[in-house]
């Protein structure tokens, strides 16, 4: 069944949405409250398909607040009702111009602006049968190729699935920490609970405080009621922490009595409170390095570090370039085949450097499939450079992608003097791949030369 999260702040108004979906056949959780929504968030199963706010509502949240509720929410719909909505009758109405002063549609039914983005529930045969904006797509998956890089991090993650103890995640920008606290959470014992993730380094040491531990009614200017924190909420799930080597020292200091002692209070509470969380940490700095210059306590690092998992760059798994592409690809198209990729384009991703790791590739996918407008996607339309159709009326060369790819492979082999283990390490592919590629190039990997004891000894 497909959930909605209903935040508005007039009551009636509430009500009378909640009244409707529900008479349509959604699971609708209401609040009247923007930190409630993102606790709502994160709450009781379904996941929520798309979340109604009104704009008095997001005003509360302050700056900042949409963003949250995104990373909060990734693959839902959000709709902002820009002023209050009104009702007709039995009929719910989302702000718009009006014509003729008259909508026309039957008494309950759901304004299209809203039915636009709402999946179909189970059963029901009065709203439209194709929805793509409310479609949840399959949630990414981490361990895309064949690279001894990414064979490694699939076997230490399956690892960690034997166990309750924290993991650190580490690696550089955009290389997909989240994605795999998220797969961990999916496919281990807590899978059927919460999984709430925070980033350490958007609070200041204030809000951190109160966002992950909560905080009791007056214990700080602002405070009109009691909130429980992000550890309440992840309360027999999983709680992710996001760039944990930003994360206040003090915070340090609280978060380490939970991972040992499991017990925490709220901001302004004497009361313990029962932690039953598994942590997972990610972070892109070296740890021991901030550990060294006293930005993070060395008692931390050794708690949160007992599973360790790196998640390796882009640059350093080139042969999985292409099916991560085609991965991306298909999940930015909603209906139909993902558009082909030329053997000029495909060159040009292989030779790019991908500073911004798989962030920057999905980002640049997305610009090539817009420039294509939804036909094959050709080097110029990634602009990445080095194209040879770069110049207007220039002609592609009618090269394959097997040519690409037999190009890169010998430059690479002269580069690591035909070394067959340095060259596959490079490449991102597993030796018995390079040597599969090899023999349908038609060449020959170079033989092992025998070389004097006497001549390797400088004799």
């Amino acid at each position: 069944m497909s959930r909605v999260i209903v935040a508005m702040r007039d009551p009636e108004q509430r009500a009378h949405l909640v009244h409707i979906l529900t008479a349509h056949g959604y699971v609708v959780t209401s609040t009247d409250d923007c930190t409630d929504l993102l606790a709502c968030a994160h709450q009781d199963a379904p996941p929520p398909a798309v979340a109604v706010v009104d704009h008095a509502l997001a005003i509360q949240g302050g700056e900042g607040w949409w963003k949250r509720l995104r990373d909060a929410l990734p693959y839902a719909s959000l709709v902002e009702l820009p002023q209050p909505a009104h009702t007709n009758g039995s009929e719910m109405t989302l702000p718009r111009p009006a014509v003729n002063g008259s909508s026309g549609r039957p008494a309950g039914s759901i304004d299209p602006l809203l039915e636009s983005v709402l999946p179909t529930p189970a059963g029901a045969s009065k709203l439209a049968t194709t929805r793509r904006a409310g479609r949840r797509p399959p949630p990414p998956e981490p361990f895309v190729g064949e690279s001894p890089a990414i064979r490694r991090l699939a076997e230490a993650s399956r690892q960690a699935l034997r166990s309750e103890s924290p993991v650190l995640i580490e690696g550089e920008t955009g290389t997909g920490k989240g994605v795999l606290a998220a797969w961990l959470h999916r496919h281990g014992t807590r899978a059927h609970r919460a999984f709430v993730d925070l980033n350490c380094a958007g609070f200041s040491r204030e809000l951190m405080d109160a966002e992950l531990f909560g905080h009791e009614k007056g214990a700080f200017t602002g405070a009109v009621s009691a909130k429980p924190g992000l550890l309440e909420v992840a309360d027999g799930g999983t709680l992710f922490l996001d760039e944990i080597g930003d994360m206040d020292l003090a915070i340090q200091a609280k978060l380490l009595k939970v991972i040992e002692e499991h017990r925490y209070r709220r901001v302004g509470d004497t009361r313990e409170r029962q932690a039953d969380v598994r942590i997972l940490v990610a972070t892109h700095h070296h740890l021991l390095d901030r550990v060294r210059e006293g930005q993070f306590r060395e008692d931390l690092y050794y708690r949160v570090s007992v599973l360790p998992v790196r998640v390796p760059a882009l640059r350093q798994r080139r042969g999985d370039i292409v099916p991560l592409a085609r991965c991306i690809l298909a999940s930015l198209v909603r209906e139909g085949e993902a558009p082909a990729l030329t053997a000029e384009a495909v060159g040009a991703l292989v030779r790019h450097r991908w500073p911004g790791n798989l962030r920057e590739l999905r980002n640049e996918l997305e610009r090539a499939l817009l420039a294509s407008q939804g036909g094959r996607i050709e080097c110029r339309h990634l602009g990445l450079g080095g194209c040879s159709g770069d110049e207007e009326g220039s002609e592609p060369d009618g090269r394959t992608f097997a040519d690409f790819e037999r190009e890169h492979i010998e430059r690479v082999f002269q580069e690591e003097q035909l070394h067959v283990g340095r060259a596959s390490e490079r490449l991102g592919i597993p030796r018995s791949t390079l040597y599969q590629k090899l023999r349908s190039f038609g060449m020959r990997p170079p033989r092992a030369r025998l070389i004097p004891l006497a001549a390797r000894q400088g004799r």
